[in-house]
């Protein structure tokens, strides 16, 4: 007898808050906050920290569809979680969704470094939208650790905002820690002859040529610290080979 009347009573409570949600709704956020949120802490007996464990478990499993649905309510009950709108932002991203998705984990903010998944995830995004000056502040108050990508990007996106010596420094750990593509020598290259190192940029520059000897522009690098220099003879002999 004392179970069914627990029973009756959780139903009760159930359709009140139902009922309540329903017009609280169109009359106040925080009102519907509050009731959602006895919903699920209450009824379902669901924590918080429970509800974003089982997300982050959604987001493993790569239900990225479920979960965006899923979270778009979590979102509106607990508005100032950080950690639902860092994992909204990541879900967005997966599903397509890349500026949405970047801009909802910037403007999530808060000081605790990213993880590094999360952390690779948003700064890749932030990359190919050529975003250097968001993805320069990330790293502020992240590490890209012995990361080879997270280095390379920072090494760029440094590059981008005019800080060289910081992008050489960068740049040269991606390659210590095993990304060695054309691209991450010329940027170095290029970094030195911005800097006004236009020597020091020639072996990078031919690295770079040697990895990629179709991409014009790695040509016109090489050939122009060659003109600096003043080994005209070289910088002809490159552009004669860019015409062939």
């Amino acid at each position: 007898m004392p179970k069914r009347r627990i029973k009756i009573k959780n139903y009760l409570i159930f359709i009140l808050i139902v009922s309540s949600v329903t017009l609280s709704y169109f009359y106040s956020r925080e009102v519907y906050t509050f009731f959602m949120r006895s919903y699920y802490e209450k009824i379902r007996g669901r924590s918080i920290e429970q509800q974003l464990s089982r997300a982050r478990e959604m987001y493993r499993n790569r239900e990225y569809t479920e979960l965006e649905e899923y979270l778009r309510t979590l979102i509106i009950v607990y508005p100032e979680n950080r950690d639902l709108r860092k994992l909204e932002g990541l879900t967005l991203i997966k599903l397509g969704k890349r500026d949405r998705g970047v801009d909802m984990i910037l403007t999530a903010g808060g000081d605790e470094p990213m993880p590094e998944v999360q952390l690779e995830e948003t700064v890749s995004a932030l990359f190919e939208q050529k975003r250097y000056g968001d993805i320069a502040e990330i790293f502020k108050k992240n590490s890209p650790g012995a990361n080879p990508n997270l280095l390379y990007y920072y090494g760029v996106s440094l590059f981008e905002t005019e800080k060289y010596a910081g992008s050489t420094r960068y740049l040269k750990r991606a390659i210590e820690e095993g990304r060695r593509d054309y691209k991450v020598y010329h940027y170095i290259g290029r970094a030195y002859v911005a800097s006004g190192d236009t020597r020091a940029s020639l072996p990078y520059l031919d690295r770079a040529r040697n990895l990629n000897v179709e991409d014009p522009d790695v040509a016109n690098s090489l050939a122009g610290a060659y003109q600096k220099l003043g080994r005209y003879d070289d910088a002809a002999r490159i552009l004669r080979k860019m015409k062939r």
